[in-house]
């Protein structure tokens, strides 16, 4: 199985787990965690690649300098 990341289905690789969040290493995206509670969401599927690509960039401007930027329901 391919570990896809969430915000172009690009292939990526699977980082260890911080707590409830699933972590991402993407070409494009660098790495990046998404919190589990935005995959629980029925609406996940309703996101365009657009809100996906926000989404990232409202964690990354949030995360603390040399922490993984992570991405929550509420930056949808």
């Amino acid at each position: 199985m391919i570990f896809r990341c969430p915000i172009r289905k690009s292939p990526a690789q699977e980082l260890p787990r911080t707590g409830d969040a699933t972590g991402y290493r993407c070409v494009m995206h660098s790495n990046f965690e998404v919190a589990d509670t935005v995959f629980a969401e029925q609406r996940t599927a309703e996101y365009t690649r657009e809100r996906r690509e926000i989404a990232l960039r409202k964690a990354m401007q949030r995360a603390e300098p040399g922490k993984w930027p992570v991405i929550r329901r509420g930056d949808f």
